[in-house]
């Protein structure tokens, strides 16, 4: 087994999210969803993680969940291949070269260039790139906030995430 530990598995998931920061493409974003998707089953068996912790999960990966489901609907597809299932709400994801990112106040370094990734589903559009920063603000607040007591929580700051570069895994 390459990882022992849901915090192993995540720290493999922050790893990707940070290339993926630096250029977002669809060999790291299909890492990062199989990843992501993964993580679920990972954090039910640890029992080292925390009750706060495995609650995070559970209010994640509910059928109401548009970010879960479009995560599980890709890597089973991913998985599996073939054409969308007619029930899925995932009908299509397409690639194209010039993603141009976008600039993170206050130093506006650009992140999330390179392929512009759309996700189509039940009649709307979403760029890959919003659907992996809120997916992965999901497992970072259940891996580097639930663990805190909320007395000492500080505030969430999207832009010390975006910014993240080569994250060290523990």
């Amino acid at each position: 087994m390459l990882h022992k530990t849901a915090q192993q598995r995540y720290d493999k998931l922050r790893m990707v999210f940070a290339r993926l920061m630096e250029r977002f493409n669809s060999d790291d974003l299909d890492d990062f969803i199989l990843t992501a998707h993964s993580l679920r089953q990972w954090i039910e068996r640890d029992d080292t993680l925390t009750i706060d912790q495995k609650s995070a999960l559970k209010r994640f990966v509910v059928d109401e969940s548009l970010d879960w489901q479009i995560c599980r609907q890709i890597a089973n597809h991913q998985k599996h291949g073939g054409s969308w299932d007619l029930m899925s709400i995932v009908k299509t994801v397409q690639v194209k070269p010039g993603g141009p990112g976008f600039a993170v106040p206050p130093s506006m370094r650009v992140v999330g260039a390179g392929e512009e990734i759309v996700i189509e589903y039940d009649g709307n559009r979403d760029t890959a790139l919003a659907f992996a920063i809120r997916t992965f603000r999901h497992f970072h607040y259940i891996f580097e906030v639930a663990p805190i007591p909320p007395s000492e929580r500080a505030a969430p700051d999207l832009a010390e995430l975006l910014l993240r570069r080569n994250p060290v895994a523990s």
